[in-house]
Formats: structure tokens, C-alpha cells, sequence
């Protein structure tokens, strides 16, 4: 099988495990949650932070 194919059934199963987890313990779900709703923040503000510095430098 291709390398990608592989890539692919990693990415699901560790997936699955994630959603698993966070259907049968609580503190996991709440863990997740509280992650995954802060990389988004950090995200969202590096990206207007580095905009920000672009538009500076020109």
C-alpha cells in the first residue's frame, strides 16, 4: 500500500481513540475541549499578530 494509505489509517485510529476516550471519561472530554478551544485561540491570534507585523513592515 501507498505510504498516504497508511497515513491515513494512523490519523483515523488515533481518532478514534481520541473520541472514544472522550465518550467514556469525563476529565478527558473536558480536557480536550478546554485544547482544543485554546490552540484555536492561539492560532487565531498568532495569524492576526502576524498579519499585523506584515502590514507594519511595509
Amino acid at each position: 500500500m501507498d505510504k498516504r494509505i497508511y497515513t491515513l489509517i494512523f490519523l483515523y485510529v488515533v481518532f478514534f481513540i481520541i473520541a472514544v476516550n472522550m465518550l467514556l471519561f469525563a476529565p478527558v472530554q473536558k480536557f480536550m475541549t478546554g485544547f482544543l478551544f485554546g490552540a484555536t485561540g492561539v492560532l487565531i491570534f498568532l495569524m492576526f499578530f502576524s498579519l499585523w507585523l506584515v502590514q507594519r513592515k511595509d
